[in-house]
């Protein structure tokens, strides 16, 4: 591994409190989604998980920082660089960041759902559109076909 500047620390710091930036910004624009964090273990887990998460993101994209300044010398243009720097980024975003961020949403609403005692409640999965016409139209040819005897129709 390959020793970072201090430019690149700066990079890896705003992974690392990404996290932290939208709980803090959470709280701010929604008050009420402290109150789970803070009351139940499910969401003071889901938060810390979430911390935790970007703290491992930043070590990813330290790493791959790392690689890219170990296999990239002064001959690289500029382009290279930053599309080099957009791949390296993406690797932690998408491992760590965003599962990060669903985390940041999704455990102060299961908590609360969990303390109130009610169930998650699942969605039947959605008709396409052929379907729902196919449904529309089985319900109206009654009345447009009244003179029909014997049509057995759901």
């Amino acid at each position: 591994m390959v020793r970072l500047e201090g430019r690149q620390w700066g990079l890896v710091a705003l992974v690392a409190l990404t996290p932290f930036f939208f709980a803090f910004v959470l709280a701010g624009a929604m008050p009420e989604l402290v109150e789970p964090v803070l009351g139940t273990v499910l969401g003071g887990a889901s938060w810390t998980l979430a911390a935790l998460l970007g703290l491992v993101g930043a070590a990813l994209f330290a790493g791959c920082l790392s690689t890219l300044s170990a296999a990239s010398g002064a001959e690289a243009s500029r382009t290279r660089r930053a599309l080099d720097l957009t791949a390296a980024s993406l690797v932690p975003v998408a491992l760590c960041l965003i599962p990060a961020l669903c985390l940041l949403l999704s455990g102060p609403v299961l908590a609360l759902r969990l303390e109130r005692g009610t169930e998650v409640v699942r969605e039947e999965p959605t008709r396409s559109a052929p379907q729902r016409l196919m449904e529309g139209l089985l319900s109206q040819l009654p009345r447009l076909l009244p003179a029909v005897k014997g049509l057995q129709l759901r």
